[in-house]
């Protein structure tokens, strides 16, 4: 957490490190991911994209806010491309969620339209659901919890 209008990386003030710490990836000596140098973030937006179905699954994992949407956006725009695109896209992953990456979700819908496909949507974070509700895209997308319940989705 850092101070409003401070980057990113700020540090963070005492007081509030402390509430934070069991957030922060823990490693010492013994710790072999942290060893390796491979501990992973699970905070770093990134997007897992694969094929089931007949349809291009995109899950977005971390942080999925106004600096992580480029890091996803890319993968999003290559699954929404070409003819009558089916897409998946699977925010169970995410660990926070924003409008920013509501208005990712929304470019996305967009251009599915726009070129007669299909998309779907899988959620099961209450939190998220909120964000889609309160911009007025939950009913637009019509989330579904699990991945099989968006396969079997009808038109």
């Amino acid at each position: 957490m850092t101070q409003q209008g401070a980057p990113r990386d700020a540090p963070v003030p005492l007081e509030r490190g402390a509430q934070n710490a069991a957030r922060e990836p823990v490693g010492g000596a013994g710790d072999p991911a942290v060893e390796d140098g491979a501990a992973a973030d699970d905070t770093a937006p990134r997007a897992h994209t694969y094929r089931v179905g007949g349809y291009t699954v995109v899950e977005l994992h971390g942080e999925i806010d106004i600096a992580g949407v480029g890091s996803v956006g890319p993968a999003l725009d290559a699954a929404t491309a070409g003819d009558e695109p089916a897409v998946i896209v699977d925010l169970r992953p995410a660990a926070f969620f924003d409008c920013s990456g509501l208005g990712l979700l929304c470019r996305a819908h967009r251009r599915v339209e726009e070129r007669a496909g299909r998309m779907r949507l899988v959620c099961d974070n209450a939190l998220v659901l909120r964000t889609l509700r309160a911009g007025r895209m939950l009913e637009v997308l019509e989330p579904v919890a699990t991945l099989d319940e968006a396969l079997r989705a009808e038109e």
